[in-house]
């Protein structure tokens, strides 16, 4: 135990000062494992995914809509992002820290609205220009896809 007026000149109490050091401790070991650790891409998917998928709940289930707009647009961010890397893999395979990078950059997108940033800046424009041509495609799509229940249907 330290003595009271070492406590006091510190202005932290040691009970407050032992969570900033777990949290710190957690976050640095973190950090460490997605630079050089096994399985770093599994941990950034997870804190990329998991983490947003329960704010993503609280905000369905809040009764204001502003957060459920900030979700939706994380989500389709998060969907472009990933269409990218699956194609660009054996280029960001070579990236050193590429799982820390791509981490830092999900976690920005969370905490900073940098999703919203991205589909007002990319996203938002390039499907603007191109919502008829791809509506047409939705639209013939479920014509398909009608057809084909309704041939199914007719044999049952």
């Amino acid at each position: 135990n330290r003595p009271a007026y070492q406590q006091r000149s510190s202005g932290i109490n040691a009970e407050y000062g032992g969570k900033v050091n777990l949290v710190m401790g957690v976050l640095g070991f973190t950090a460490v494992w997605l630079a050089i650790g096994y399985g770093s891409p599994f941990l950034c998917d997870f804190i990329g995914f998991v983490f947003p998928a329960y704010l993503s709940f609280k905000a369905v289930e809040s009764p204001d809509t502003r957060d459920d707009t900030q979700w939706l647009t994380y989500w389709i961010v998060y969907s472009y992002f990933g269409i990218l890397e699956f194609f660009s893999d054996y280029l960001l395979f070579w990236i050193p820290f590429y799982s820390l990078i791509k981490c830092s950059f999900l976690l920005w997108m969370v905490n900073y609205n940098g999703a919203s940033l991205i589909y007002t800046r990319f996203i938002r424009p390039f499907l603007s220009v191109r919502e008829d041509a791809i509506d047409s495609v939705v639209d013939r799509v479920e014509d398909v896809a009608d057809k084909l229940d309704d041939y199914i249907q007719k044999d049952d």
